[in-house]
């Protein structure tokens, strides 16, 4: 597995199919694990609203459950739904059926597609880290060949076939290397990862979860199954709506630093990324969210003068662990002083739950249920809140 760190304002509202959802939650979509207390004649009150205050459109009908293990009722494209076109970096896509052999690179994605229920439609995936798979996709996994540890390159990925390629800039796409340009003239669709349009214009504003939700969409959409897409968007709005209640009303953002890598500088997720919406979310602050930068480093005197009161470890799935990065960070000289290593305040989320993926949700009520343990300490440890099981 690649350990570099991964990582438009413009992107594409596939068409909805009346499928859509309100921030405020009016359908009680439970959290995994947990019955549907709405029951089978929830419905949602119009008109709804996104997560950003959005008017949209009416949801016909009931959404599927949302399961522990991601399972979906049968499905087939709602009448008429092709052609599909959405936007990849600014770029229009049209898609007239669904691509049947799908190449995913990286773990956000292919755990995405995994989520949206598409294992059949891939033909093979790359760069996904043994550690810290999720064991709801064991099975996933098995089922679709794998092209191998590193980022993807275009002989084996052209070598399986494939109709559709899923990656992102950083992500596996380069100028270099595999592109959406060379895949077109290949004749192979594609599609990049919203957040890591900024690799290729860094005049775009920092990451949103808004904007992951797009990938969502959009995914879902090409593949002709928008209501599981609506489905897993309500599930998570439903828990970030219950970690916000849980958070206390006059609570100061707890100041936080992004480590993933780096021995000369620290570096970790910037003011371009997504992570600081998602520190945000669970009631911190990214020190270094005025950088507007994708993952990157900074000084170690800048780290120090920063004083972050916890440090937030991304473990990538290979290579150093969690564990071992927080060993080395204690060990580098002048670090004592800064609060988070005084204290001993450090949480390892996986790279999946600070990258836009299924998992992002997850990650903000681990660092939320460590910041106000209080608020959370009924909660914790409880099926369906914090970190999916892993294979680990």
């Amino acid at each position: 597995m690649t350990t570099h760190p991964n990582q438009s304002r413009r992107f594409s509202w596939p068409r909805r199919i009346g499928l859509v959802l309100a921030a405020s939650i009016t359908l009680a979509l439970p959290a995994c694990g947990e019955s549907n207390v709405a029951g089978d004649d929830a419905a949602v009150s119009s008109p709804a609203q996104n997560s950003v205050g959005e008017e949209v459109s009416e949801i016909d009908g009931d959404l599927p459950e949302v399961t522990p293990d991601f399972s979906w009722p049968e499905a087939s494209p709602p009448a008429g739904h092709y052609p599909v076109t959405v936007e990849s970096c600014g770029e229009e896509v049209t898609f007239d059926e669904a691509p049947k052999r799908a190449v995913v690179n990286d773990d956000n994605m292919v755990e995405l597609m995994f989520a949206l229920g598409l294992t059949d439609h891939m033909a093979a995936y790359a760069a996904v880290g043994p550690r810290l798979q999720l064991a709801a996709f064991e099975d996933d996994y098995a089922a679709v060949d794998y092209l191998g540890d590193d980022y993807f390159s275009l002989e084996p990925t052209m070598g399986a076939n494939p109709d559709f390629v899923f990656s992102g800039w950083n992500y596996g796409f380069d100028a270099e290397g595999i592109n959406p340009e060379g895949l077109n003239q290949l004749g192979v669709k594609s599609y990049a990862l919203n957040e890591s349009c900024r690799r290729i214009d860094d005049t775009l504003e920092p990451a949103s979860i808004e904007e992951w939700y797009g990938d969502v969409r959009n995914i879902a959409d090409v593949f002709g199954v928008p209501e599981r897409a609506e489905a897993l968007i309500a599930h998570w709005d439903q828990r970030l709506a219950q970690v916000e209640a849980r958070i206390p009303a006059d609570a100061e953002p707890v100041r936080v630093f992004s480590y993933g890598f780096g021995d000369d500088a620290p570096g970790g997720g910037l003011g371009l990324t997504i992570v600081p919406e998602l520190y945000r979310r669970a009631g911190a602050v990214n020190v270094f969210e005025d950088l507007l930068e994708m993952w990157g480093t900074v000084s170690w005197e800048s780290f120090i003068e920063s004083r972050p009161d916890v440090i937030v470890v991304t473990d990538y799935g290979s290579g150093q662990t969690g564990e071992e990065k927080i060993k080395f960070l204690k060990s580098v000289k002048g670090n004592e002083v800064v609060p988070a290593v005084a204290d001993d305040r450090f949480l390892v989320l996986p790279q999946e739950a600070v990258n836009p993926g299924i998992r992002i949700v997850d990650g903000i009520e681990e660092l939320a249920a460590m910041l106000y343990p209080d608020a959370f300490e009924d909660v914790v440890d409880t099926d369906g809140f914090g970190l999916a099981p892993t294979n680990d």
